[in-house]
C-alpha cells in the first residue's frame, strides 16, 4: 500500500495555495483540512458533517471525505 503525503494546514497557506492544492485534489479530509480551513474546532466539525451542514462523501462505516469543489465554493464564493 502506498503511503499518503499528509495533507497541509490551511491555516498556514496564502488564499491562492490554498486555492490550487483544492484544484489538484478532488477530496480532502473532513479534520483538519475542512474543519480548519473553516475555522471550526474538532467537535463542530464533526456535528456539523452529521446535520449535514457539511458535504461529505462517506467512504466505509468510518471515512469520509469532504469535496474539494463544495469547500472551494463555500470558502472563496464567486471570487
Amino acid at each position: 500500500m502506498a503511503r499518503r503525503e499528509p495533507e497541509p494546514d490551511p491555516l498556514g497557506m496564502p488564499r491562492d495555495e490554498l486555492r490550487a492544492y483544492l484544484a489538484c485534489h478532488p477530496t480532502v479530509s473532513l479534520w483538519p483540512t475542512c474543519g480548519r480551513a473553516c475555522g471550526y474546532s474538532r467537535s463542530l466539525t464533526y456535528s456539523l458533517a452529521r446535520a449535514g451542514g457539511i458535504k461529505v462523501l462517506h467512504l466505509g462505516a468510518h471515512r469520509c471525505r469532504v469535496p474539494s469543489a463544495w469547500l472551494e465554493a463555500t470558502l472563496f464564493g464567486g471570487e
